[in-house]
């Protein structure tokens, strides 16, 4: 298995803020739904068949979001089991804290069954209906479901970018860099740091076990490959990964309090424009 990601292995999910589901949320699902029925609608009308993609309800886990703004006991009791996220859904296949239910596509199948010139066809069309759709509900101009994904990108980028330059963050990342050991201080950069170099980690295992060509990453992504072990075999990986994560923590204890805030923020902002959901 493999996720196309720009650095970081990024699940997003579609759903909801639960109880507390704002009114910019409550929109972004509305423009969500309506982007799928206009792929439909458009996809009918050149003779090809889409099946509208779910709005699903995000149920949100005690702590979560706790722990995503930088809730020193909540990020504990989270790393003490699950280190990064990045081991652990192979070691705890079931739990839904690690492996989120977001749906499987509803044209795998449809699309499974195709030729690849048929599947080349439907691709295709499936990318201007797309395009259509996303100018439409969204605002945005894309050629492609891999340019919106570019897009998002660059915008999660740009709105952390002032975090980068904050006095505060800077002096405590630099503080949180010396503990660590690291050089790079940038803020955003060590608030993923962990998680990315065990990332790293785990598609270099997959990739040493892989069989046959490597997939090809659409341009400006990168291919992030998801080793195949079984729980047994991936513990000792994730025993690992759980320390670094620990001292991770005890490390920048103060600088997840105040840049995690912000970063949530930040983010749930660009995610509300493009219609999909907060998620890590």
């Amino acid at each position: 298995m493999f996720i196309a990601a720009k650095a970081v292995a990024v699940t997003l999910l579609v759903g909801s803020f639960g109880a507390l589901t704002s009114p910019e949320t409550q929109a972004a699902y509305e423009k969500k739904a309506a982007v799928e029925e206009t792929r439909v609608a458009c996809m009918k009308e050149r003779g090809l068949t889409y099946l509208a993609q779910p709005v699903v309800k995000r149920t949100w886990q005690p702590g979560e979001r706790e722990r995503l703004t930088g809730g020193y006991e909540a990020l504990r009791a989270y790393r003490a089991k699950y280190g990064f996220g990045v081991w652990s859904p192979l070691v705890y296949p079931r739990d839904t804290v690690v492996n989120p239910v977001s749906g499987e596509n509803p044209n795998n199948g449809n699309m499974m069954a195709m030729s690849q010139d048929e599947l080349k066809k439907w691709r295709a069309a499936d990318d201007r209906c797309f395009a259509k759709a996303a100018e439409q509900h969204l605002g945005k101009t894309v050629t492609s479901y891999d340019g919106y994904l570019t897009q998002l990108d660059a915008a999660l980028d740009a709105s952390l970018a002032p975090l980068d330059r904050d006095e505060q963050l800077t002096r405590l990342g630099r503080r949180f860099a010396k503990c660590l050991g690291v050089s790079q201080a940038k803020p955003s950069v060590l608030a993923e740091l962990g998680r990315t170099q065990y990332t790293k980690q785990a598609s270099e295992v997959a990739r040493k076990n892989w069989k046959g060509a490597l997939p090809k990453a659409p341009e400006g992504r990168t291919i992030i490959l998801k080793p195949q072990l079984k729980p047994a075999e991936a513990k000792p990986y994730l025993d690992k990964e759980i320390t670094s994560a620990l001292k991770d923590l005890e490390c920048g204890k103060s600088f997840y309090a105040a840049y995690s805030p912000k970063a949530w923020a930040a983010k749930e902002r660009v995610y509300q424009e493009f219609a999909v959901d907060f998620a890590l």
